[in-house]
């Protein structure tokens, strides 16, 4: 399994400047973003540029959707009720994690975390909330617990009541 991160997770990550913790955890698990994700995020005006020169050497996978393929079918109907291109990102994220079971998506974006559980459709886990996913770093020695801290910080979602438990054991 690898993990497939939408633009907020990348995104906090970057604003608590632990981007090379992330490039190093994806040496050790796979992470990977959507084309749509990297373009977003390339484009950010205060993350854009540490983002860019970050990528390259990061590990993590940037994955393209081919027209014409099912993936695009899928984008294509994920996007018809769309009015602004706002959300592509994420919906990209979600075309390419429901077209292939081998990935977890990784979200925090209310809206994009219910249109994943309504479309994610095969057998097993594929849908995680940050503090998960940054646990099962943790766990995994991929990245440090003061890192996890520190992303969460910066997510400024609330933190989950297992998060002050787990960290004492950290």
């Amino acid at each position: 399994m690898a993990y497939l991160l939408d633009t907020p997770v990348v995104s906090c990550v970057l604003q608590a400047r632990r981007e090379n913790e992330l490039a190093r955890a994806a040496t050790i698990v796979g992470c990977a973003i959507a084309d749509d994700v990297r373009a977003e995020l390339a484009a950010d005006p205060a993350r854009g540029p540490v983002f860019q020169r970050w990528l390259p050497a990061s590990h993590v996978e940037v994955l393209s959707i081919v027209v014409g393929s099912a993936t695009d079918a899928v984008l294509t109907r994920l996007q018809t009720a769309m009015v602004t291109t706002r959300g592509r990102a994420a919906r990209a994220s979600i075309a390419i994690a429901a077209s292939n079971p081998e990935l977890v998506l990784v979200s925090m974006d209310r809206n994009a975390m219910w249109i994943a559980l309504r479309e994610l459709s095969t057998p097993g886990e594929r849908l995680l909330a940050l503090p998960v996913f940054l646990r099962r770093l943790v766990d995994a020695v991929a990245f440090s617990a003061d890192a996890a801290d520190d992303v969460m910080k910066q997510s400024q979602h609330v933190v989950p009541a297992w998060w002050a438990d787990w960290r004492a054991t950290r």
